[in-house]
């Protein structure tokens, strides 16, 4: 693919962070160019379990994630982009009693954030969800508890994006970033593996699992962790269950799509490093995860198995979101690192989407500014 030879913006990472900053951008009239390493898609976004849980989630992001949780539902409306988003509610179960003292403790400090989440009484639990297997001892819900569909997300998001304009070129991995701070192209010159140099007025690092690396191109460090991250999805099946269901243990995501398909996540980590480029199922933690889903859900003990897969995500060290100017660099900008970043970026992305376009009045976030790092 022939790249423009200048952008307003090039965004560096073509997963649900880079898209979410190019659709806005975008639709604000900026030329906007993805680059990525391999294909669109490809990592954490294509291996997450598309779960949007407010109840899963820290109290420092709470009020994002109800954001968040927004704009994945207006992507239609905003973007003409279908994302398979479903808001069913859910419900987060305990099967032990350590675990029921933690869902009690997170409800009540999500009550205190404004949260409508409450706990169900037994009647209540087992007449909303009689599916659910008899090791559940009980469950919270949320009536905001939604997912997108990662699988049919992507595609959707990056076809969006290419109908607004954006340049979306997977195999250009960026090798070089030069400062040109007399330019009369832009400030930034970014050369990638296919030997074609755009100049940018904005640089976004947005890559994953490779944002250290690319923030080092701008002598900026990112400290950061690399985990990588196991999905399962089954084969089509009649109406099993219809709640987003979570785990108060961290340990386990389901939902049931409308096409029948059931897609099970949790945090399970696989095997590899970004370093060799491996990422692989690690079969004894798979087996885990999926006697866990079963016991929680039963029926999904009958389903077969259609694929498992790994992806790395990138964490910060206190898992919340790392979003700002990138360094010393006036027009660099990074956003990365958040832990459990695909149900958090769409606001991630409006949020620095406005810092790029209208500098001078939108709101500062320092608590996920990257200078929060600096004394390391």
């Amino acid at each position: 693919m022939n790249l423009p030879k200048v952008a307003d913006i090039v965004i560096i990472g073509a997963g649900v962070s880079g898209l979410s900053v190019a659709l806005p951008t975008a639709k604000a009239g900026c030329s906007v160019v993805i680059l990525d390493k391999g294909e669109p898609w490809s990592d954490a976004s294509g291996a997450n379990a598309g779960t949007l849980s407010i109840q899963v989630k820290r109290r420092e992001v709470l009020s994002l994630i109800h954001e968040s949780i927004q704009r994945w539902q207006q992507m239609s409306e905003d973007y003409g982009i279908d994302v398979g988003f479903g808001q069913p509610g859910g419900i987060r179960v305990a099967t032990t009693d350590a675990e029921l003292i933690q869902l009690e403790q997170s409800v009540r400090d999500q009550q205190i954030e404004g949260i409508d989440v409450h706990m169900l009484d037994d009647e209540t639990l087992r007449t909303m969800a009689p599916w659910l297997g008899p090791q559940v001892k009980a469950g919270s819900f949320c009536r905001w508890d939604s997912y997108s569909n990662p699988l049919q997300a992507g595609n959707a998001m990056v076809a969006g994006a290419r109908t607004m304009g954006v340049v979306v070129a997977g195999g250009n991995a960026v090798t070089a970033i030069d400062h040109e701070k007399n330019s009369a192209c832009g400030r930034f010159r970014v050369r990638t593996s296919t030997g074609q140099i755009i100049h940018a007025r904005h640089i976004v690092n947005t890559a994953g699992a490779w944002a250290g690396e690319i923030a080092s191109m701008l002598d900026t460090r990112l400290p950061m962790e690399v985990d990588v991250n196991m999905l399962t999805v089954t084969e089509s099946a009649p109406p099993l269950f219809d709640r987003v269901v979570t785990h108060a243990g961290g340990i386990l995501s389901i939902k049931q799509f409308p096409n029948g398909t059931c897609l099970i996540g949790g945090g399970w980590q696989g095997s590899g490093s970004v370093k060799s480029g491996i990422k692989q199922i690690d079969y004894e933690r798979f087996i885990h995860n999926m006697r866990v889903a079963a016991s929680v859900i039963p029926t999904l003990g009958n389903l077969h198995i259609i694929r498992t897969w790994a992806g790395f995500e990138a964490v910060a060290p206190d898992a919340l979101p790392i979003m700002g100017q990138l360094g010393g660099y006036d027009q660099a900008w990074v956003l990365a690192c958040a832990r459990g970043g695909y149900s958090l970026a769409p606001a991630l992305g409006a949020r620095l989407a406005e810092m790029i376009l209208s500098p001078s009045t939108c709101e500062p976030c320092p608590q996920y500014s990257p200078q929060r790092f600096c004394h390391e």
